[in-house]
């Protein structure tokens, strides 16, 4: 559900359009759907103590969208061993091994179901004899191929998932209107239709004490004050806002007294270093105020994070990130669903180009043959009238 707090109207090259600022609040399953499981929950008369999860992406807006399934599985069962079955990146381990939602990894990607991916099915079949007869195994994805694989290599007592129309699932059950829903309350409803309810807060991050002090230290040696974060970029450069843009609005940030501070992933740091150095004095790249190793960068971020006053980015896992640890966040979305991919926390909003074309089909900017109206459209002074408002408290309250 998106609520519209404000427009602005604007024009690129004869097109006239309004960027809108809108309180995201993610679509879920109608309350009918789901109330009747919790009235016997059937996890009450499951005994559980080793599941497997078979996850898709492991990119770090993927698992921040996954995490409170972990989490409400580790509510209900907490001494149960749980493998995550998926790509390992650094991600997995900073928000799922890290805040104890994890406890072992099968490490598998399969890109293509395809015969080149025989190896990878063996290593299946040979984890699964590993491991012998697990108490529940859930299914998060919705491909035929490796839910019937997975049919074949694990052993299994119980099994849930929505592939397929719920085929290979113990328990059928209908998922009306499910292209509306956020990603979060689809994989949610595998733990719903078990009668366990979401947690409060939804979300499970732990941040070691070690980088909260390393965090307060360099906000006090370095004056970081009302601090705004940015992420400039994303994994999909057709995602991201235009960099002259950015460069521009930190400036008028800077020049009514915010600091700011630029994050991304380990490839944009020279860019950030680049960027945080035409902004002028006051902006940092804080990863390259320390002698943190890589490995390490993300749980400084997350510890920053929390202390700033708001976090403005493009639509990228860092947004999901900031939403997730309850900072104030505005995302920059050009190209995706808001109601199905935007980052979920109680103080979100978007900036979204009124545009016909958007969100832009395929992310092939066919529509606009790469000139990219929505990016410009949404110009710096537009962006800094919705960072002041939402850092005053003006928005609209819900």
């Amino acid at each position: 559900m998106l609520t519209a707090v404000k427009s602005w109207p604007t024009s690129v090259s004869g097109k006239e359009f309004e960027a809108v600022l809108y309180r995201a609040r993610p679509d879920d399953y109608p309350k009918k759907l789901y109330e009747p499981w919790y009235k016997d929950p059937l996890y009450r008369h499951l005994d559980v103590k080793s599941i497997l999860v078979y996850v898709g992406g492991a990119g770090m807006g993927d698992i921040v969208m996954i995490n409170p399934l972990f989490n409400a599985l580790k509510k209900v069962w907490p001494e149960s061993h749980i493998t995550w079955i998926g790509e390992y990146k650094n991600p997995v381990r900073c928000l799922m091994e890290e805040s104890g939602l994890i406890d072992d990894i099968f490490c598998t990607h399969v890109r293509k179901h395809r015969p080149s991916a025989i190896p990878e099915y063996t290593k299946w079949w040979r984890e699964g004899r590993r491991m012998g007869e697990v108490d529940l195994f859930i299914d998060t994805q919705r491909q035929f191929v490796p839910s019937l694989l997975f049919s074949l290599c694990f052993k299994y007592r119980h099994r849930i998932g929505y592939s397929s129309k719920c085929l290979f699932s113990d328990w059928k059950f209908d998922e009306p209107d499910r292209h509306k829903v956020h990603d979060s309350f689809q994989t949610l409803i595998l733990a719903r239709r078990l009668g366990i309810t979401p947690p409060d807060p939804l979300h499970r991050i732990v941040i070691p004490e070690n980088f909260e002090q390393i965090a307060g230290d360099l906000w006090e040696k370095y004056g970081f004050g009302e601090a705004v974060a940015m992420f400039p970029y994303s994994a999909w450069p057709v995602k991201d806002w235009d960099g002259e843009y950015f460069l521009s609005l930190g400036r008028m940030l800077l020049k009514e007294g915010f600091r700011v501070l630029l994050f991304g992933g380990p490839v944009d740091f020279e860019k950030l270093r680049n960027l945080a150095d035409l902004m002028g004095k006051g902006a940092y790249v804080p990863y390259l105020l320390t002698d943190l190793s890589i490995d390490q960068e993300m749980y400084l971020s997350m510890a920053l994070l929390k202390r700033a006053a708001l976090t403005l980015s493009v639509d990228s896992g860092g947004a999901h990130l900031s939403a997730a640890l309850g900072t104030k966040t505005l995302v920059i979305s050009l190209l995706s669903r808001v109601d199905k991919f935007m980052p979920v926390g109680r103080q979100v909003w978007s900036i979204y180009p009124g545009i016909e074309c958007s969100p832009c089909p395929d992310r092939n900017m066919r529509a606009c043959g790469g000139k990219r109206w929505c990016a410009k459209g949404i110009t710096p002074q537009i962006l800094y009238e919705a960072v002041a408002m939402l850092l005053a408290g003006k928005e609209v309250k819900q």
